[in-house]
């Protein structure tokens, strides 16, 4: 399955517009037609300093002519920005989907390479990282997977930030002051719960230790990774694990932020792209999404939600490497069957 990208927004405005101008053209060419019946011919007077002051003063524009034609401008604008504003969103999400896709390929690189999936890593501001840092050398981005040197990805946050990991429509590249120069991060991977709305298959309530290594995260991408005596603690996933089918099953998709927080950062968008298990990086389809425009105090749970800044849905990364734009609308039980790569279930094609 393709990249597939929605133009109906884009082509309603359009044709929104074309129509408001045909009709609106032959009542702006009636109306000049009458002002032009209206108008006086010009008379040609004897030469003369005043009599050329005069004629020239007659073939100026009249106020009311003057007022018609800035009222006549303003109309067209007011009718073309709207397509304009819909034609750069639409630009912006198909990069945003662009995105996704070089992550889908860089995915599969690592597991054609490693024979699994890059794994999640261990815990908040860990130093092994997650699949983020670990797909770098699939992305063109080897010089800066190279800047670990002590085994420790806390340095790479604050190196930089690759592009794909960021969507248009909300921020670039670009280093957080107020996050100590860190650089943030725009899509997570997916890991699933039990059901809708249970909590908490994302912790397994263990936040900061390593109790959580004998737990079942079914999602494709899995907490875990290898330690600093290189020894692999927690799950390690493949493609084989995926029995739900490949077309079926969320790997990547986008956060839900909070839009007056795109330059600052938050409490779940602050470690950056180079983090561990976090809601940084990982966030979970047990909570429906929710757009950006949407965002409000939902108890800590908003942290963990997936959304974007796009206007009715958001881009997801499946694990056959397709990018799909999915409506916020779409059934919580299905969003988080999406997220579970071997429960059987049946996802409509329409989701």
């Amino acid at each position: 399955m393709g990249v597939q990208i929605n133009f109906y927004p884009v082509a309603a405005n359009i044709a929104r517009f074309r129509l408001a101008f045909a009709q609106f053209l032959p009542i702006f060419l009636n109306d000049v037609l009458i002002i032009c019946q209206e108008s006086k011919p010009l008379e040609f007077l004897p030469m003369s300093e005043n009599n050329v002051r005069l004629t020239a003063a007659r073939r100026g524009f009249t106020l009311v002519e003057l007022l018609v034609v800035i009222a006549i401008i303003g109309i067209l604008v007011g009718l073309l920005l709207p397509a304009v504003q819909a034609a750069r969103e639409a630009a912006r999400r198909m990069q945003c989907s662009n995105n996704l896709k070089q992550q889908g390929l860089a995915i599969h690189m690592h597991h054609d390479a490693h024979k699994y999936f890059p794994p999640g890593g261990f815990n908040p501001w860990g130093s092994v990282g997650s699949w983020a840092t670990h797909i770098l050398p699939f992305v063109e981005q080897a010089s800066l997977a190279n800047q670990n040197i002590n085994k420790n990805v806390d340095i790479l946050r604050y190196q930089g930030g690759p592009t794909i990991f960021f969507c248009p429509s909300r921020r670039g590249s670009v280093a957080v002051n107020s996050q100590g120069g860190r650089y943030l991060m725009d899509y997570a991977s997916a890991t699933p719960a039990d059901a809708p709305n249970s909590w908490d298959q994302f912790w397994f309530g263990d936040t900061w230790g390593m109790d959580w290594v004998r737990a079942n995260y079914r999602g494709v991408i899995v907490r875990g990774g290898v330690d600093a005596l290189g020894v692999w603690r927690g799950g390690k996933s493949k493609m084989s694990n995926i029995t739900d089918g490949t077309s079926n099953t969320i790997v990547v998709g986008e956060k839900q932020l909070n839009p007056i927080r795109y330059r600052t950062g938050d409490w779940h968008d602050d470690a950056g792209w180079a983090d561990g298990w976090d809601p940084d990086v990982v966030r979970y389809t047990g909570f429906a999404p929710n757009s950006d425009k949407r965002y409000d105090n939902q108890g800590g749970w908003e942290g963990y939600r997936f959304g974007s800044a796009h206007n009715d849905g958001m881009n997801i990364l499946l694990a056959d490497g397709s990018v799909r734009y999915m409506p916020f609308t779409i059934d919580p039980l299905v969003f988080n069957r999406l997220g579970l790569r071997d429960d059987g279930s049946i996802i409509p094609d329409d989701f």
